[in-house]
């Protein structure tokens, strides 16, 4: 089948707190350090993203990350949140409301993910979608590549099971003083020299030489992959 530029995975209420949220796959990525991967963007499917973040309505699919610019009490950050909402989050939301998106079945998207790969959450934390979507789209199978990081083990009644296919997001807030389940983590560290044992310097990023791309690396994939946490410098 052809490849389209974009189109909704899932619709339903947000494992966090009901709401109605939304899964939209788009393809094409020009970012070089992930390399050419499918992008899966968490919304809300009523709240354009850059108003959600200034109401605390990005809740429904950030959860209680510490880093949503609401609630964000750390120090040291200018932007504690990486994502411009009002960028690409903004575009694919306006795109999704003027119906410029087909639904497709979650076994046709599989199909189209082989010899791929796929970066769950370009915006939104992957936790806040049911984890038997994410089962029945293969990911964490090894039929393709996958990137997948979750703040979800902040909220009360976190799926555990999404560990197996995502990576602990620790940020400069809660790697000091969170409690981790058991898991492999994705760290942001302010300097190489921070690196921890059990730790590698992500492979795709400057400081890992840009060795490879996230579409052919594969590490950041949770349980399923046995291999050392990933640490990443802060840029």
């Amino acid at each position: 089948m052809s490849k389209p530029t974009g189109c909704i995975i899932w619709e339903g209420p947000s494992q966090y707190d009901d709401a109605p949220i939304v899964v939209i796959a788009t393809n094409g990525s020009k970012n070089p350090k992930t390399g050419d991967m499918w992008q899966m963007w968490i919304m809300r499917q009523d709240i354009a993203p850059h108003d959600a973040v200034k109401t605390g309505d990005d809740a429904s699919v950030c959860g209680k990350c510490p880093l949503r610019p609401l609630t964000y009490k750390g120090k040291g950050l200018r932007r504690p949140c990486y994502v411009r909402t009002f960028q690409a989050p903004l575009s694919v939301y306006r795109k999704y409301r003027r119906g410029g998106y087909q639904h497709i079945t979650l076994a046709a998207f599989r199909a189209l993910l082989q010899g791929g790969g796929v970066r769950l959450g370009s915006w939104g934390d992957p936790a806040s979608v049911p984890f038997e979507i994410w089962d029945q789209l293969g990911i964490g199978s090894g039929e393709y590549t996958h990137t997948s990081y979750t703040h979800g083990y902040l909220v009360k009644g976190f799926d555990s099971r999404h560990l197996a296919i995502s990576m602990i997001s620790l940020d400069p807030v809660t790697q000091h003083h969170v409690p981790i389940l058991h898991g492999r983590s994705f760290r942001v560290i302010n300097s190489p020299e921070q690196l921890q044992q059990g730790e590698i310097l992500c492979p795709a990023s400057k400081e890992g030489n840009y060795r490879t791309t996230c579409a052919d690396c594969g590490l950041c994939a949770g349980l399923s992959r046995q291999a050392k946490s990933i640490a990443i410098v802060m840029h």
